[in-house]
């Protein structure tokens, strides 16, 4: 989340200070226009390498500059998910009221030096269930090599434990790199607490869907799995619009294919992506690397109904190739309702928290699926 900067209400920036902070994409061509046309100037073409430089030779007024900045304050970073099984020992409760907040202050000052936590971090029980507990953080990171406008930021995070009858997850929530490596450090503090107190195995570790669990071809059948092939009431998918494809290095490419062999990735948008022939056509799935969709879906959960785009994949397999683990992300909402912007940003954790559990069952059952195909 951007903040604005602590003296915003004693300046009014010009020239090069105003150019920086108004070319962010915050602040809409429509929110620029406006200004000038108040001002008595017309601009036949409204894009912001026109009107940026027009502006940065004006002094705005203090009202003309309240309109720039509170179209630039309080804009939330989108939540990431992803999610990891675990293993319970029978019969145990996970929630346990000796448990202290989660000790962060030396890690921060080693790993994140340039961010402070606005509060200590603490589990409580979720939904009155004590086998369903989670702990929510947010931290504020300094800058000073940033631009005056960019040099403090919010980011907010949870991980959630989750026992299930001695089966269960571990849910993480991200919005930053620094969230999710804090939340990497509360989930190493908190699997060591339970170990100690016999609520989990003590060889027992959270266990993440990565890249390399999968060949190539039972990635598609994974994928395939999650869009088209759900089995639930909330979504539906509607279509596949974006795919992350590359061709096996090193390797000769099927004739139908063979117009990929001197690419290094593809990144594809259309619509009904996955009718496609190299998307149908399972005798080219050794030969594809796949490792990003972004799906729409109908969505119908507790009364509200829309449709909804949502990014499913190995988001870091550039960096990490076969460490890369599974994450989920909305790009974005569209509800048939009209909500305001707190619920709407209610609504779309909500819906995250429920792909994610899909994306649970779906790997769960593809597990046993690869088992019986070894057999």
């Amino acid at each position: 989340m951007n903040t604005l900067h602590k003296d915003i209400n004693k300046i009014i920036p010009f020239g090069e200070f105003l150019r920086g902070f108004i070319n962010q994409r915050y602040i809409t061509t429509a929110d620029l226009a406006q200004i000038l046309r108040e001002r008595g100037i017309f601009v036949l073409n409204q894009e912001k390498d026109i009107m940026i430089p027009i502006m940065q030779n004006l002094l705005l007024s203090p009202t003309e500059f309240d309109k720039v900045r509170f179209s630039f304050s309080e804009k939330e970073d989108k939540e990431k998910k992803f999610s990891r099984e675990i293993i319970w020992n029978s019969d145990v409760q996970i929630y346990d009221n000796n448990f202290l907040p989660i000790p962060l202050d030396e890690f921060i000052k080693r790993r994140l030096p340039t961010c402070k936590l606005s509060r200590p971090v603490s589990f409580k029980i979720m939904d009155n269930n004590p086998n369903h507990i989670i702990a929510t953080f947010e931290i504020e990171r300094h800058d000073m090599n940033k631009s005056w406008y960019e040099q403090t930021n919010i980011f907010h995070g949870s991980i959630e434990f989750i026992n299930y009858n001695g089966k269960g997850h571990v849910r993480i929530t991200h919005t930053a790199p620094e969230t999710k490596e804090l939340a990497e450090e509360i989930l190493k503090i908190q699997v060591n607490r339970y170990k100690e107190k016999g609520i989990i195995p003590p060889t027992a570790e959270p266990k993440k869907i990565i890249f390399s669990e999968f060949t190539n071809e039972n990635r598609f059948v994974f994928f395939y799995r999650l869009t088209n092939h759900l089995e639930n009431e909330t979504f539906v998918c509607k279509d596949i619009k974006d795919i992350s494809i590359k061709p096996e290095e090193n390797s000769t490419l099927p004739e139908g294919i063979s117009w990929m062999n001197r690419m290094k990735k593809i990144l594809i948008s259309g619509e009904s992506l996955d009718k496609t022939f190299f998307m149908k056509e399972k005798s080219y799935h050794s030969s594809l690397i796949l490792w990003n969709i972004n799906a729409t879906f109908l969505f119908d959960y507790k009364g509200e109904k829309g449709t909804i785009c949502i990014c499913l994949g190995f988001p870091d397999y550039n960096k990490k190739a076969q460490n890369a683990e599974f994450e989920i992300t909305i790009h974005s909402l569209n509800c048939n309702n009209k909500l305001s912007p707190r619920n709407k940003k209610k609504l779309e954790s909500q819906l995250l928290s429920e792909m994610d559990k899909q994306k649970s069952k779906v790997y769960s059952n593809f597990i046993e699926y690869l088992k019986n195909q070894t057999k």
